[in-house]
């Protein structure tokens, strides 16, 4: 590479004079004697358990891996032919039934249903990732052997896309079932808790372990050091906020709108709403500022971690949607109780401005500090990991549009008591999504050129054989000891 790249014969020669004439390629009896040591020293590592110190030693064996993938793909490929069933089903059955009738009973389903694209999209980054050589699982941590290929997200997806299919067509069908129609959403969001929490080791189990305790860093981010994945993971809820907002829905609905008592002899469509009363403003409030709180703690943890002030700017960022949160909500309360014209007018204002703000700041952070655009080459930068120049423009102007309507719709979910804005709402949740989506691909790509350029990952094995390098006494002193290196920036 180093020869094709700059026109020379430097490799070559190096690579005859070093490589071709060292103890690893001419003495096979040394090699082997190595080989016998790092068992040995893998043994003693595991406690004296050769069959997980073999198993670590291992190569993994690329038929049996490519085995797995064809069987997940298929699985994935069945998966998909249900949806399409079923989602016809489930059109058949709407267009023959009055949609007011079912907007509530759907509402229970848009936490979920967003869930789904964001696990779907999260294997697309995967993928596009592996296509472009980008380490994200040495960015995140992971084991390199054993993690999730985009291909079982995919399974994932669309398995957790066939049991909602089924939950809703069973709700839409409760008359000739046994169950109450209320009961389906509960089932089905007790099945997806199940899946996450459970002790078995069955449903990727170490996946689910790495989420959960990656969450519980996320929460205890004012009292412990912050990584990579904790920011990540932190930033992936700020464009969940619709998905807390449906679990908000999905706990009122079943503690203020159904009677239990009655559920059973009830065979009519679920027509209550889903208002918690005289607190629902300031819940849905508190549930939009619980987001972006956890990064903005994060980030005072990095400043009081580094000293550096440039996470007090990033905290600044988050602190403009607190703004947004707040002046909307004070905004529609001014509304809602048919306050005067221009007190309604200033809040409205006031939230226009803030939001504009808003809007340029996270723009702008995204772009130039999550992104590394704006730096050279055009309004790119000089080392660029994907293919096509386009795909860059096209994200920056999808980044700005959609950063706008994740702003507008801050304002739309605390209407409750608009059906027009509750209905744009449920539409622009997934666009936000999509644009958290954009954004992991660019930020990740950063991070891999950040590592390469400063080095922030690296594992080294400095001389763990002396008599392998007949130089061996121009090495520092410090050489002579096994080094393992994980640096973070």
């Amino acid at each position: 590479m180093y020869d094709s790249k700059f026109g020379s014969e430097r490799g070559l020669k190096w690579r005859n004079e070093r490589l071709d004439t060292s103890l690893l390629n001419t003495d096979r009896s040394k090699c082997e004697h190595l080989m016998s040591k790092l068992e040995t020293f893998m043994i003693q590592l595991e406690g004296g358990d050769k069959l997980r110190a073999a198993k670590r030693l291992e190569v993994t064996n690329l038929d049996k891996t490519l085995k797995v993938e064809q069987w997940t793909i298929f699985r994935t490929g069945f998966y998909c032919g249900l949806i399409l069933a079923l989602l016809t089903t489930i059109a058949c059955k709407v267009m023959d039934t009055d949609l007011e009738l079912l907007k509530p009973q759907l509402q229970l389903y848009r936490g979920s249903f967003l869930l789904i694209e964001f696990l779907f999209l999260i294997g697309l980054n995967i993928f596009c990732f592996n296509t472009s050589e980008i380490n994200h699982s040495l960015i995140f941590g992971l084991d390199p052997r054993d993690h999730l290929s985009c291909y079982h997200i995919f399974e994932m997806a669309v398995g957790l896309t066939v049991c909602w299919c089924t939950s809703v067509l069973a709700s839409l069908h409760s008359p000739v079932m046994s169950i109450p129609q209320q009961l389906h959403p509960l089932l089905f969001h007790s099945f997806l808790l199940f899946l996450l929490l459970n002790p078995f080791s069955i449903f990727q189990a170490r996946a689910r372990h790495w989420l959960t305790v990656t969450m519980c860093k996320v929460l205890a981010a004012p009292f412990q050091p912050v990584g990579f994945a904790e920011c990540w993971l932190a930033d992936q809820f700020n464009s969940l906020s619709p998905l807390f907002l449906g679990l908000r829905d999905l706990l009122c609905f079943y503690t203020h709108q159904i009677s239990w008592r009655d559920m059973w002899s009830d065979s009519s469509p679920t027509t209550a709403s889903l208002d918690c009363g005289q607190y629902n403003m300031a819940v849905t409030c508190l549930i939009q500022c619980f987001p972006p709180w956890l990064r903005f703690a994060q980030c005072l943890r990095c400043f009081w971690d580094t000293g550096h002030t440039l996470n007090l700017l990033n905290a600044g960022k988050y602190f403009t949607v607190f703004l947004m949160v707040t002046f909307a909500g004070l905004y529609n309360m001014a509304r809602e109780r048919s306050a005067l014209l221009v007190e309604v007018n200033v809040y409205l204002y006031i939230w226009a401005m803030v939001t504009c703000t808003g809007v340029v700041v996270t723009v702008s952070w995204d772009l130039r500090m999550d992104w590394g655009l704006l730096q050279g080459n055009g309004l790119l930068k000089d080392e660029l990991l994907y293919s096509e120049q386009w795909f860059y423009y096209a994200a920056m102007l999808a980044d700005v549009l959609l950063r706008v309507s994740w702003a507008i719709n801050i304002l739309l979910a605390q209407m409750k008591d608009s059906a027009a804005a509750a209905t744009a709402s449920a539409l622009l949740a997934p666009l936000e999504v999509i644009r958290r989506f954009i954004w992991n691909l660019f930020r990740l790509e950063n991070e891999q050129l950040k590592n390469c350029e400063k080095c922030c990952a690296v594992r080294d094995f400095w001389n763990i054989w002396r008599h392998l390098e007949e130089d061996q006494d121009e090495l520092p002193k410090e050489h002579h000891t096994i080094t393992l290196t994980n640096q973070r920036c």
